[in-house]
């Protein structure tokens, strides 16, 4: 067991990354993905049978659970160069499907659950991002306490790629402390006041924009002006407070609010509704409640280090789904905090690198799961209103009925995309269906289903986990070589 694992370890770190043609990925498809590499199910290659005998059998499906089935395996492999070529011949990885530009869609197949299960957990935990680590509270007089104020300012993503930023401790002081450079430190400052009334709010606005840009301090506001090339539009600059359900509870004359989550057409009927004359408009709020100020984080402030600013233009598109330019968090309509008049909030946050199994915030994905490949077998023919039952209710998606030139049916149940198979066990209802299908799972093959959260796309988080794999092998090659060589 021990060669096995030690032999493993050498073969991925020399397999993933080295030996491209062994390895049926190209990292650079992955880094570089884009929708043209979606492969559909008209172009995908057609599914191989499950080689029981290099799985050592399958599990089977039935009305108690699952049971697993054993099956002639193979023989032991002799040396690890014989090992070396069943996991060349076998492993391989492929892209079916991109949903969105933050979803992934992708099966492994030829490896160990073990090996899938450790690029699931270092996608979730170790693959590194940026985040606000350290937030020092100069002025807070909310009703959001600093620990809990602290804590939403560190879950808020920000859109930027950390392979471009050193971890905390690789450079030091004279002293030989870590020190904070522009190359492991993003610097952000909020600082907004509540004025008694949307007029002085706004007063008070334009008087801070004035001071931060000598400052050199750029907010939400001024990544929107440069990427429009230096005009500012109405729906960009906001007012900052008012009254109502709004954006800082009250817009301007004729400013349109934005969609949270873009939703046009789903903007489209809702605006459609209220202008309808069959509804009446009723007040949510009380007469004559104090303003309050929503703070977004279109209101943080990045205060570039260094170069940072030239590193990251503010015309720049940016590297994740987020508004892009600078240095920003991914979406500027955060609700971060609500003030009253007179309330104030002034803080400074910086943002470092680390790993999720540190802290959730620094995860780069909202989920990472793989399912075990279904594998479905017809044992007996399925005609006519059988096979139509089958195809409609209790698998859709998984069968299609096909003209059949058998005598006295008509239409005949094939597998059509074992894919879609939720492995329902429905059908088992029906004694006929039952002892026609087998349905199983395929113990090398899996579906892989990654949603990043945005500062990177999920091609480039796969990337980087069988990079932090791979060094891991390569931590644990090392180390028995030098036990061996120890014991010589």
């Amino acid at each position: 067991t021990q060669h096995g694992f030690l032999t493993t370890s050498k073969v991925l770190s020399q397999t993933i990354f080295t030996d491209p043609p062994a390895f049926a990925i190209d990292c650079n498809v992955l880094y570089y993905y884009s929708c043209c590499g979606i492969i559909s199910a008209s172009t995908m290659a057609p599914i191989p049978e499950p080689d029981l005998s290099a799985t050592g059998g399958t599990y089977d499906v039935n009305e108690s659970g699952i049971e697993f089935r054993h099956a002639p395996s193979l023989p032991t492999p002799k040396d690890g160069n014989e090992f070396l070529s069943r996991l060349k011949n076998n492993l391989s990885l492929r892209v079916l499907d991109r949903p969105s530009k933050n979803e992934l869609v992708f099966e492994l197949i030829g490896v160990d659950i073990s090996f899938a299960n450790a690029l699931r957990r270092i996608m979730i935990a170790e693959v590194p991002t940026m985040a606000l680590e350290y937030v020092y509270m100069w002025n807070n007089s909310g009703i959001i306490h600093d620990e809990v104020l602290s804590h939403r300012l560190g879950l808020v993503p920000l859109n930027v790629d950390p392979r471009l930023f050193d971890e905390y401790g690789f450079d030091v002081d004279e002293d030989g402390n870590p020190a904070a450079t522009d190359r492991n430190t993003i610097v952000f400052r909020l600082n907004v006041a509540c004025g008694r009334n949307a007029r002085e709010d706004e007063k008070i606005r334009k008087k801070m924009e004035v001071k931060w840009k000598n400052e050199g301090l750029v907010s939400g506001y001024d990544v929107a002006e440069a990427q429009q090339g230096g005009g500012r539009v109405g729906s960009e600059r906001k007012s900052s407070g008012g009254r109502g359900g709004r954006t800082n509870d009250e817009e301007m004359e004729g400013d349109p609010e934005p969609s949270v989550m873009n939703l046009s057409i789903a903007d489209r009927a809702a605006a459609d509704a209220v202008s309808s004359p069959n509804v009446q408009a009723t007040p949510i709020d009380p007469p004559h409640r104090p303003f309050t100020k929503h703070v977004y984080t279109r209101d943080f402030l990045w205060a570039p280090q260094g170069d940072q600013l030239s590193r990251f233009p503010l015309h720049s598109s940016g590297v994740g789904s987020g508004v892009g330019g600078g240095i920003r968090p991914l979406h500027e309509d955060i609700l971060i905090a609500k003030l009253r008049p007179g309330q104030v909030i002034e803080l400074e946050a910086h943002a470092r690198k680390g790993v999720g199994k540190d802290h959730a915030k620094f995860s780069p994905v909202a989920t990472a799961s793989y399912r075990i490949m279904p594998h479905i077998e017809i044992l007996k023919p399925i005609y006519d209103e059988l096979a139509e039952e089958l195809v409609n209710w209790f698998e859709p998606g998984v069968f299609k009925c096909e003209p059949t030139s058998d005598k006295g049916h008509r239409v005949k149940a094939v597998v059509s995309n074992p894919y879609a198979c939720t492995m329902s066990r429905n059908f088992m209802r029906n004694p006929v269906l039952k002892e026609s299908i087998r349905m199983s799972r395929i113990p090398n093959h899996f579906i892989f289903s990654v949603e990043s959260v945005g500062m990177m796309e999920p091609a480039v988080i796969v990337a980087e986990a069988l990079k932090v794999l791979k060094e891991k092998c390569e931590r644990v090659s090392g180390l028995a070589d030098d036990a061996l060589a120890m014991g010589e």
